[in-house]
């Protein structure tokens, strides 16, 4: 933003285009996505035994809001950060 904001030329990253790391991004996005359908099928979408103690509960719990937030934070990169970021290197690059 701030080269395009002050007309400053920029070089190539040596990464290339910025898809190269934001595909890398959508393969961990995918894992963890894989990983969090893992853990709610094998703890019962988050639903202690009735039987449980409170520490077991709170880690379902704090398990189940870990998720909530991660899945924000994969919205937000995949459908807000990553396109605005591709559309700002075909402005700069064009």
């Amino acid at each position: 933003m701030k080269a395009k904001s002050t007309n400053v030329e920029l070089e190539i990253p040596s990464f290339g285009t910025i898809k190269n790391p934001i595909g890398q991004m959508d393969s961990e996005h995918d894992f963890e996505g894989e990983a969090f359908r893992k853990i709610a099928k094998l703890s019962d979408n988050y639903n202690p035994p009735s039987n449980a103690c409170n520490t077991y509960k709170v880690t379902y719990a704090k398990l189940k809001e870990f998720e909530e937030d991660l899945h924000f934070h994969i919205h937000l990169e995949n459908n807000i950060l990553f396109k605005k970021a591709i559309e700002l290197e075909e402005e700069l690059f064009a």
